[in-house]
């Protein structure tokens, strides 16, 4: 990034450039439109103070209506370069706009560089170095404003500190054109420096902006990071599905609030039947296929608000969260069954399943978490040995 200090006259070539750029552009937008009405004053003053030294009202007049009307704009060119940005506007379209804002504030430039030029030859000479210290002070705040854009103070400088010199050297009899265009120099001599200091300025401005950026990236990614780490341990890799730690946390939280604020909850216990051969006659590898399968006709049998965990091997948990009664256990265990037993191909390869369920609901199957599960686990080993015998 050492040599893109500049917004216009270099381009990102990355994905992270390209957000620096962005957001130096972000940040000269947000603080360019503040300095709009610091602007229109400096010009009223410099009008005022011209009009104390006689200068010519109709020019005066002409020179400050063009001036508001170009301060206007650039609010308004300001305002949308805002908007722009609120809305997450691309680099290139904030890129147009921000060239638009350089034009206009070149104007200003041209219109302040120009402004010497209308005091009449006879003011004082103390008071066209007041004017020109006016200029020159006045210079030191565009810079300080626009620390983010380099290439406007320079452009401005490079208008001003010329007129101000030409202005010194035209006007003015031999004497006191030395005089001037000494003291001229020795302000020029001043600007410079200020102008090297603004342009290390702007060089940590960029720092401070790629360090942020890098900063926000690294924070993201720890928090990403964190978020698979919570999601692998409270998550079934395989299918996907909650695992039993998941299970096992959830449960309390609704065990809880039934017994605070009343309600009823229940769980589904499944167990696959006839699992065991798959592993053996096709590989884990085809079992795997199946388990992921039977976890998606499970999921897409019950709500949002259920949660569907793999407890292990070819067991599954239906965790129902909100019960009318015992019924709709009973008819959600039928649904389930019904869908998992319809066959299905994979690699051309038929399956056909079953299941063995057991449903527990709270608070007439078991007054807490524990006794729920080991009531429907006892339910479903009882339909299995059944189904066998």
């Amino acid at each position: 990034m050492k040599k893109k200090l500049f917004l216009l006259l270099s381009s990102p070539v990355n994905e992270f450039e390209n957000r620096v750029y962005t957001a130096r552009i972000a940040i000269y937008f947000s603080q360019s439109i503040k300095n709009s009405p610091l602007l229109l004053m400096a010009s009223l003053i410099l009008s005022s103070y011209q009009t104390y030294l006689d200068s010519s009202l109709i020019l005066l007049a002409i020179w400050q209506s063009v001036f508001a009307i170009t301060i206007v704009a650039i609010y308004l060119i300001d305002k949308e370069g805002n908007t722009l940005v609120s809305e997450n506007a691309d680099y290139p379209a904030l890129k147009k706009k921000l060239t638009q804002r350089f034009y206009f504030g070149l104007f200003i430039g041209l219109l302040f560089s120009l402004s010497p030029f209308t005091l009449l030859n006879d003011v004082p000479l103390d008071h066209v170095q007041l004017y020109y210290i006016f200029l020159i002070c006045l210079f030191a705040i565009i810079l300080i404003s626009n620390i983010s854009f380099p290439e406007y103070y320079i452009a401005y400088g490079i208008l001003i500190l010329p007129s101000i010199l030409l202005h010194a050297l035209t006007r003015f009899d031999d004497h006191s054109q030395g005089v001037i265009a000494f003291s001229s120099f020795f302000l020029l001599f001043g600007v410079l420096l200020m102008s090297r200091k603004s342009i290390e300025m702007s060089k940590s401005a960029l720092n401070e902006v790629v360090y942020s950026i890098t900063l926000k990236d690294q924070m993201l990614e720890m928090i990403e990071m964190q978020e698979v780490i919570e999601h692998q341990a409270h998550h079934d890799e395989l299918t996907g599905l909650a695992n039993r730690r998941k299970f096992e946390e959830e449960a309390v939280k609704i065990e809880n609030r039934a017994k605070n604020f009343g309600g009823i909850f229940g769980l589904i216990y499944v167990d696959l039947d006839k699992f065991k051969p798959i592993n053996d006659t096709y590989g884990h590898q085809y079992g795997d296929w199946v388990l992921q399968e039977i976890a998606k006709r499970i999921t897409s049998c019950t709500r949002e608000t259920d949660l569907v965990c793999r407890m292990g091997g070819d067991e599954f948990c239906v965790l129902i969260k909100n019960v009318t009664d015992k019924a709709e256990l009973e008819h959600l265990s039928e649904l389930l069954k019904n869908r998992i037993k319809m066959p299905f191909a994979i690699d051309g390869i038929d399956f056909k399943l079953g299941a063995s369920m057991g449903a527990a609901i709270y608070p007439a199957d078991g007054k807490n978490v524990d006794s729920l599960v080991s009531s429907a686990d006892h339910k479903m080993y009882a339909e299995k040995k059944a189904a066998q015998s």
